[in-house]
């Protein structure tokens, strides 16, 4: 990997980061209604947020091999958006329980809130390990 080819996957994961948090905002301001519908609403936000961070993880699998972009301390809440996620997306008639929502919102704000400095330390170490020398972002 070159700095240009770190750049360009340093800016994918930064953009990336701004979406899923953005996404995990609207669903907390969605849940805040408290209607059916912003139920409803912010489901599907969490279901986004849960979608961009496994892009995410595919986009650095691509890159490299055996190179965690994601630490060990937000797997648990990772692994809660993803069954979140999976049920609501196959569930062909949902009623979205607010209990459930609230507590998906709690893990979405763990990774929300360690997602940007998981990238760029993510980035720090590629760069180290490949000896290359990154620009500081602007």
């Amino acid at each position: 990997m070159d700095v240009l080819e770190l750049q360009t996957l340093a800016s994918e994961l930064a953009d990336d980061a701004a979406v899923a948090v953005g996404a995990l905002e609207l669903a907390e301001r969605r849940y805040a209604e408290g209607t059916p519908a912003s139920f409803d609403s912010c489901a599907h936000h969490l279901s986004r947020c849960d979608n961009v961070i496994e892009q995410m993880g595919l986009r650095t699998a691509k890159a490299f091999e055996d190179t965690a972009l994601f630490s060990e301390d937000i797997r648990q809440p990772l692994q809660e958006l993803r069954a979140f996620r999976h049920v609501f997306v196959h569930a062909y008639d949902l009623d979205v329980d607010p209990d459930k929502p609230a507590l998906v919102l709690k893990y979405g704000r763990t990774v929300a809130d360690r997602l940007p400095a998981l990238v760029t330390a993510f980035v720090a170490a590629v760069a180290k390990e490949q000896g290359l020398d990154l620009p500081p972002v602007a």
